[in-house]
C-alpha cells in the first residue's frame, strides 16, 4: 500500500523458496507509474532530448531472483547465496520528475547527533567491514544493466558474467557515459584548443570495458584482483580519468586493511602494465610508459592522512622512497618527501616516459645520479613553507650525446621562432647577422639591473632555479587560491622560448626543467650569453621583439641610451607585454597606479635611493608609439600589487597575474 500511494506498483510472476533458507522470484518488476514530464522550455535542446529519449521500462527488472539466508550466526545473520538473471536497474532525476526519490523514505526522521568522540573514516570503516561480513559466499549474476539518467545525460554500467565464489572473483564490466556538454564545457574546450572554430558536439559518448578477476577474502578484507582487456581489445581504456587513461594490465593487492591505534592501517601494492595517458593538459603527445608500479603503506583518520616513508613507486628502473602526509585542523598541515637513490644515468634517462619529452628527446649519458625532494607548508604560515629539490649527478656524469635539442646553439648565432596559437609570428636570426641583435655591453646597465630584478634577482648566483622564487611563488598561490605567479628564472624562460614554445602542459614544463638543469649544471652557456640572448629574443609588446626593437619602438633611443626610468617601464612590462596598454594613460604615460612598475621603482630605491632623482621615473613612451601600439584596451582601473615587495629581500616580481610567458 506505501509503494501504491507514492505511485509505484510492484509485481512478481512466480514466487517459491530455495536452498534451506531463501527465496525464489521470477518476473519481478517495479514500475514508477507517474508520467514523464514535458521538458521545460527554458531548458537546452540537448536536455530536451534526454526527456524524450527515456525509455518506458521499470525502475527495477529480474527475470530470475534468488536469495539464501545464511542463519547460522543468528546474532549476525547474512546472505548465503545471491544469483539473478537479467537484472535492471535504471534510476532517473530530472527537473519535475523522479523515479526513485520516493523509495528513499522519509526526511522527517530525527537527524542522528554527532558522537564528536567518534572519528567518522573510523566509522565508516566499520559499517564498510560489518556489510562486507555478511555479503554471501556465493554471488552469480548474468546480464545485469543498471543506468542513472539526469541532467548531465547518462552513466550505464553492464555486467555479462560476475561470479563470486570460494573467495575467488571474476566479471566483466562495460561502462558507457552519454555526456550532455554545456556551454561551459564548450568554451574550456575552445580556450584548450586555443580556436573559436574547434567545438564539442552535443553530447560526448564514454566507454569503458574490462575483465577482473582475483581472490578476496571478505573476513580479513585481504587480496589481489588483476584488470585485463576484454576480448579483440589490446588496453583498457579509461576515458574518464585524466580524459585519456588506458593499461595493458593493472595488479592491485591488499596485503593489510584495519584498524591501528585509532586509525585506518593499510599495505597495498599496485601496479600498470603498458600504461598510457592522452590528456592534453600533461601533454600533446601519447606519454607511454612500460611499467608502474608502487607499495603504499599509510594511516587515515579523520583530520589526518599519513603515506609511511616505507612507500614507493618504480617507473620503469626509477625508484623513489615516498613520505607524505596532511594534518587536519584549524591549522592544516601538508608534507611531501621524495628521494631517489643514486641510480645509473643512463637508466634514469631511458626510463622517463615516452612523450613527456617529445621536443627534447632523450640523452645519452655517463655516471650516476641522485635526487631529493623536500616540500611542508602551514596553513597560517605559507611564507614560512619548505622546498628543496636537488639532483646530485657524479663526477664522472657528462652527456655524450645529445637528443633532439642541444643547449650549446645558444652560444653561436641560430634562428629563433616565436609560435603563437600553433602558428609562427616571429621568426629571425639571433647574433651579428641581424642588424636588431645587440651585444650586451651595448644594452644599458640599468635595464639589465631593471630586468634581473624584475624576473631573476639571483641570476648570476644560482644554476638554473631561484628557490626563495619558488617558495615565494607557492606561498602566494595557496594563500589566493588560484596560480596567481609563476617562479620561472631567466634560465627557464629562455630554454621555453628558444626550444619548447608556448604550449602550457605539464610536459612542457618537465622538459624546461630538465634542460636548464643539465644546461646550467654544467655552465654550457656563460651567464652573460644567456642574458644577451634573452634580451634579444624576448617579446616587449605586440608584435615588439628584442631591446632593439622596443627601445626604438617606445623612446626612439638606442638600448644603450635608456634612462633608469625607461629600463623600469621595460622591465615592467615583460611579465604581460601584451597588455602594455593597460599600464599607461590616455598620454602614453605610465599610471601611478601601475602596480608592476611601482613595485620595482619601490624596491630600486630601497637599493639605492640617495642616488635616484624620483624624477626620472615619470616616464612616457613616444607619441609615435602610442599612435601605433596594438593589444587590448586597459582592463581594470587598478593593477594590483603583489604582496612580496612588502618583504624584505630579492625576490622576482614576475607577475601581477597569471605570467603570458610563464
Amino acid at each position: 500500500m506505501k509503494l501504491e500511494k507514492k505511485g509505484y506498483s510492484l509485481t512478481c510472476n512466480e514466487k517459491g523458496f530455495t536452498w534451506l533458507f531463501g527465496v525464489h522470484l521470477k518476473g519481478l518488476s517495479l514500475n514508477y507509474n507517474q508520467q514523464i514530464p514535458a521538458p521545460n522550455d527554458t531548458l537546452p535542446t540537448a536536455q530536451k532530448a534526454i526527456y524524450k529519449s527515456l525509455p518506458n521500462t521499470p525502475v527495477f527488472a529480474c527475470d530470475d531472483l534468488a536469495i539464501g539466508i545464511n542463519v547460522w550466526k543468528f546474532w549476525d545473520i547474512g546472505l548465503s547465496g545471491f544469483e539473478t538473471e537479467q537484472l535492471s536497474l535504471h534510476l532517473v532525476n530530472l527537473p519535475n520528475y523522479s523515479n526513485y526519490c520516493g523509495l528513499m523514505g522519509s526526511d522527517d526522521k530525527p537527524e542522528e547527533k554527532a558522537n564528536p568522540n567518534k572519528d567518522p573514516i573510523v566509522s565508516l570503516f566499520r559499517q564498510l567491514e560489518s556489510y562486507i561480513g555478511k555479503a554471501p559466499n556465493h554471488l552469480e549474476m548474468r546480464q545485469t544493466q543498471m543506468a542513472l539518467t539526469d541532467t548531465t545525460g547518462t552513466f550505464s554500467v553492464q555486467l555479462p558474467n560476475t561470479l563470486f565464489k570460494h573467495k575467488e572473483l571474476s566479471m566483466q564490466l562495460l561502462a558507457t557515459s552519454e555526456k550532455v556538454n554545456s556551454e561551459k564545457d564548450k568554451k574550456e574546450y575552445r580556450r584548450r584548443r586555443k580556436s573559436d572554430s574547434d567545438t564539442l558536439p552535443t553530447t560526448s559518448k564514454r566507454s569503458i570495458e574490462f575483465v577482473l578477476q582475483g581472490d578476496i577474502d571478505k573476513d580479513d578484507l585481504t587480496g589481489h584482483v588483476s584488470i585485463t582487456p576484454s576480448k579483440n581489445q589490446k588496453f583498457v581504456s579509461i576515458p574518464l580519468v585524466l580524459n585519456g587513461l588506458g593499461f595493458q594490465k593493472a595488479d592491485f593487492e591488499v596485503n593489510e586493511l584495519g584498524e591501528s591505534f585509532g586509525a585506518i592501517h593499510a599495505d597495498l601494492r599496485g601496479g600498470f602494465v603498458g600504461l598510457q595517458v592522452n590528456d592534453e593538459r600533461i601533454s600533446d603527445t601519447l606519454v607511454e610508459v612500460d611499467s608502474a608500479n608502487g607499495r603504499f603503506v599509510c594511516d587515515i583518520k579523520d583530520g589526518f592522512f599519513e603515506l609511511d616513508s616505507q612507500s614507493s613507486v618504480q617507473i620503469n628502473h626509477i625508484s623513489a622512497n615516498i613520505f607524505a602526509q596532511y594534518q587536519g585542523g584549524n591549522n592544516p598541515k601538508y608534507a611531501l618527501n621524495i628521494y631517489m637513490p643514486r641510480l645509473k644515468a643512463n637508466n634514469f634517462f631511458a626510463s622517463l616516459p615516452v612523450g613527456l619529452f617529445r621536443n627534447i628527446g632523450m640523452p645519452q649519458a655517463t655516471g650516476t645520479l641522485e635526487y631529493r625532494f623536500q616540500f611542508a607548508i602551514e596553513h597560517e604560515k605559507p611564507r614560512d613553507c619548505i622546498l628543496e629539490s636537488k639532483m646530485w649527478p657524479s663526477k664522472d656524469f657528462t652527456i655524450v650525446k645529445w637528443g633532439n635539442v642541444d643547449p650549446r646553439i645558444i652560444n653561436g648565432e641560430f634562428t629563433y621562432t616565436y609560435w603563437e596559437k600553433s602558428e609562427v609570428v616571429a621568426r629571425f636570426q639571433v647574433g651579428e647577422s641581424n642588424g636588431n641583435f645587440t651585444r650586451i655591453d651595448n644594452i644599458s646597465p640599468d635595464l639589465t639591473r631593471c630586468v634581473m630584478r624584475s624576473e631573476d634577482p639571483d641570476f648570476y648566483h644560482h644554476q638554473g632555479f631561484y628557490m626563495d622564487a619558488f617558495r615565494s611563488s607557492i606561498a602566494q598561490n595557496y594563500s589566493q587560491k588560484r596560480f596567481a605567479r609563476g617562479g620561472s628564472t631567466i634560465s627557464m624562460q629562455l630554454v621555453k622560448n628558444v626550444f619548447l614554445g608556448r604550449r602550457k602542459t605539464i610536459a612542457r614544463k618537465v622538459e624546461e626543467i630538465l634542460l636548464t638543469w643539465l644546461m646550467e649544471r654544467r655552465g654550457l652557456v656563460s651567464k652573460s650569453r644567456l642574458l644577451e640572448v634573452y634580451l634579444n629574443v624576448i617579446e616587449w609588446g605586440p608584435g615588439i621583439f628584442g631591446v632593439t626593437e622596443a627601445s626604438r619602438f617606445y623612446f626612439h633611443k638606442n638600448p644603450i641610451d635608456l634612462n633608469l626610468g625607461e629600463c623600469t617601464f621595460l622591465a615592467s612590462i615583460i611579465p604581460m607585454p601584451k597588455k602594455v596598454r593597460w599600464f599607461l594613460d590616455s598620454n602614453g604615460c605610465i599610471l601611478s597606479n601601475n602596480g608592476h612598475f611601482s613595485a620595482l621603482r619601490r624596491r630600486l630605491l630601497a637599493k639605492d635611493s640617495g642616488t635616484i632623482d624620483t624624477a626620472i621615473f615619470q616616464v612616457c613612451i613616444h607619441p609615435d608609439a602610442w599612435a601605433r601600439i596594438k593589444g587590448p584596451a586597459k582592463k581594470r582601473d587598478t593593477t594590483e600589487i603583489p604582496y612580496e615587495v612588502f618583504e624584505e629581500g630579492e625576490l622576482p616580481l614576475e607577475a601581477i597575474e597569471q605570467n603570458e610567458h610563464d
